[in-house]
């Protein structure tokens, strides 16, 4: 999530007998609301933002991605001050799904959703027409490389997180990219371009590819305790 915020502001809900406002938010929590939904799609770009119309599915997974934030402000991986900005606008957020759509439907949502299988609002691509936009540089190998590692563990880093892993051994806390004298890596650094993730587990995570050969190997968490490392008695 991002963490460059805004003041929340949603608008009230409308007098009986006028439509009602419907919400839309985006990844990092901003909000939008208006009382014609019709007139747009469910996702749909505002300046440099992407919002989604927010129904229960969404907001289980921006649920979801609070308790990751959570757990990296108590490990201090992102600013105290940022998260509760964050938390601010989620409650907001909450307040207003609550209203709408009621307690147990949200719940069921939670319940059933599954974060890694969950697609979240993303700006649209080229269609091929002509814009008055300028095109972005072109990424480097090791951008692309680092970009797409950092998407792959975005899609099992909640239940690695759940299994005791830590942002950092995930990510590293100083970036993406080897550092020499760095202590450690996280595993962002040895994901490449051809790789996907397999089984996540306690002890490690499978990685797989790339193709055509399919090779399999492991990184292996560095905060928990390995089967093959024996400590001396203290």
């Amino acid at each position: 999530m991002s963490t460059e915020l805004q003041e929340v502001k949603l608008s009230p809900d409308a007098p009986d007998g006028t439509p009602r406002d419907h919400l839309f938010a985006s990844t990092s929590l901003a909000t939008w609301t208006t009382a014609r939904p019709e007139q747009f799609a469910r996702d749909f770009q505002l300046n440099d933002t992407m919002y989604r119309r927010l129904d229960p599915e969404y907001y289980a997974w921006l649920r979801a991605r609070m308790v990751v934030a959570k757990k990296a402000a108590v490990t201090g991986h992102l600013d105290a001050a940022a998260f509760e900005c964050l938390r601010v606008r989620f409650n907001a957020i909450h307040a207003w799904a609550i209203d709408r759509f009621g307690e147990v439907q949200l719940l069921a949502a939670v319940g059933t959703l599954r974060s890694i299988n969950y697609r979240p609002p993303r700006p649209e691509e080229s269609d091929g027409a002509e814009t008055t936009q300028p095109t972005p540089p072109k990424l480097s190998l090791e951008a692309e490389r680092i970009a797409r590692a950092k998407q792959l563990i975005d899609e099992v880093c909640d239940r690695a997180l759940a299994l005791g892993w830590t942002m950092e051994s995930l990510y590293f806390s100083d970036g993406y990219e080897r550092r020499p004298f760095a202590a450690r890596y996280g595993m962002a650094c040895y994901i490449g371009g051809g790789h996907r993730i397999g089984e996540v587990t306690r002890q490690s995570i499978e990685l797989i590819g790339p193709s055509p050969s399919e090779t399999r190997s492991r990184f292996y968490n560095p905060d928990v305790e390995q089967p093959w490392i024996r400590r001396a008695p203290g």
